[in-house]
């Protein structure tokens, strides 16, 4: 699935991210900005990196409009014993991104903070090591090089 990641003016309160799967059918939708990087770039970048297909983006690649899957992740009625994956890839986000803005944390301290995210989703954190944490911080480092020039109205395009 081709993903495609469009800056929008810097007045906006959003960029663009838009999904175009291998039979042509597409969603769109807005990325609100969340400091360095959008939100759903690091969903990109931890569940291509981990090859996570039961996640954000792998639930839109079989099909779900991107609105359909923000809600059922993030609204108030998540069925936890379907969304295992999800929930996980959430938790790695939401640590990732506390460490875009405030510094990278030690390997046990990284996990102390996972462990603690998981269990206010209910769900167990993923089995990930300190290689594979560090692979996502060097991707998203990469992502973010690419990602910062860009223009208004340029994009950013990877598969997943």
């Amino acid at each position: 699935m081709l993903v495609r990641f469009t800056k929008r003016a810097v007045a906006e309160k959003s960029d663009v991210l838009t999904c175009v799967r291998p039979d042509g059918s597409n969603t769109r939708g807005e990325m609100p900005r969340q400091g360095i990087l959008p939100h759903d770039a690091f969903h990109f970048v931890v569940e291509s990196a981990l090859g996570w297909r039961d996640a954000f983006f792998g639930q839109v690649a079989q099909g779900a409009s991107l609105d359909h899957v923000a809600t059922k992740l993030h609204g108030p009625k998540i069925d936890w014993s379907k969304n295992t994956q999800a929930l996980q890839s959430e938790s790695l986000v939401e640590c990732l991104q506390a460490e875009q803005w405030g510094g990278a944390s030690d390997p046990a301290t990284f996990a102390e903070t996972l462990v603690v995210t998981c269990r206010r989703r209910a769900v167990p954190p993923p089995d990930i090591t300190a290689d594979e944490i560090d692979a996502l911080r060097a991707a998203l480092r990469e992502f973010g090089a690419t990602w910062r020039p860009l223009a208004p109205g340029q994009s950013l395009e990877r598969t997943f």
